[in-house]
């Protein structure tokens, strides 16, 4: 049996987002540009959480100002980035 992709959240940080787009680009199945030019997470990755991807884990690593951060939808902690 084999494990099952992690839940995760996506918190955007708005003070810190400059609207690069990579995050969109990298993870467009997770993440958009909103109309006011900053990163907001789909629906899932906001609320309840969807599986982790190799793309949204590298969108995070990818984000220039380090504006996205990973959460466990089930626990709560930090998974990315690294603190």
């Amino acid at each position: 049996m084999t494990a099952s992709p992690e839940a995760v959240v996506v918190r955007v940080d708005r003070g810190r987002c400059i609207g690069s787009g990579m995050c969109a680009l990298g993870a467009p199945a997770a993440l958009v540009l909103g109309p006011d030019g900053v990163a907001e997470p789909l629906a899932p990755y906001a609320d309840g959480g969807a599986d982790l991807t190799p793309e949204l884990a590298d969108a995070v690593d990818y984000c220039p100002v380090e504006a996205l951060t990973l959460l466990s939808a089930r626990g709560g902690y930090r998974i990315a980035p690294s603190e």
